[in-house]
């Protein structure tokens, strides 16, 4: 596979958007089931695709959550990323 840019679209926060433990395990919470539907895709399972996705999606709401909740700026989310991308590089993963 090769390196591809990934479009994300645009992510409105809602529900509890109170910073505190709750809506951080919201994420993990959800991140364990995406991982749960990616395992049976891998397995063959034909309906883990769409679960998979579904599920994708479901952890990238909780990350707008948590970035609304905790005040995170777009400037910041984009210096994050490109601060990964560097450490990615160093590492000779990239």
């Amino acid at each position: 596979m090769s390196n591809r840019i990934v479009q994300l679209p645009p992510v409105e926060s809602f529900g509890r958007l109170t910073p505190d433990k709750w809506l951080l395990l919201k994420t993990l919470e959800e991140a364990a089931e995406m991982v749960e539907a990616g395992k049976r895709l891998v397995k063959g399972d034909s309906k883990g695709r769409p679960e998979l996705i579904s599920e994708w999606a479901d952890v990238l709401q909780t990350l707008a959550n948590v970035a609304a909740a905790f005040g995170i700026t777009d400037e910041e989310l984009a210096q994050a990323m490109d601060d990964c991308l560097e450490r990615n590089r160093e590492r000779g993963r990239l």
